[in-house]
């Protein structure tokens, strides 16, 4: 009798360590972008994409108020990322009506990488300088 109870309670504690295991929740990457002075930055354009061969990946988005960008990821990857500041200012040469603007475009840019693991966290700090 004590072994059929013995076995029953392997059998019963097996099927509910299986039923317990739930689905892998998505990974989560959360990249942060800074300046050359450490300061956050807001509205920086985020591109995370694969370099791997047949790995369709890519997503943008842009940095929210804190300087970070966060997106999920159902699989893991090694994902490259790419942050870009575009600086535009605008001036006016001449007199009206013969006045004309003038727009230039500066950047700073950032790349680095990032590992993204099923029920995991990954962060990347991204300090974007002189885009050369």
């Amino acid at each position: 009798m004590k072994k059929i109870l013995y076995f029953l309670f392997i059998a019963v504690s097996a099927v509910a360590l299986t039923n317990c295991k739930g689905k892998d929740a998505p990974g989560r990457a959360e990249v942060k972008v800074l300046d050359a002075e450490g300061v956050s930055q807001k509205g920086v354009h985020v591109t995370l994409f694969c370099t791997q061969p047949n790995c369709i990946v890519k997503t943008t988005g842009l940095t929210n108020s804190l300087g970070v960008y966060v997106e999920e990821f159902d699989l893991p990857a090694v994902l490259r990322v790419r942050a870009v500041r575009y600086d535009s200012t605008i001036t006016y040469q001449g007199l009206p009506p013969n006045q004309i603007e003038v727009v230039s475009v500066d950047s700073l840019c950032g790349e680095g990488f990032i590992t993204i693991a099923n029920n995991e966290v990954a962060s990347e700090v991204i300090t974007i300088l002189d885009c050369r």
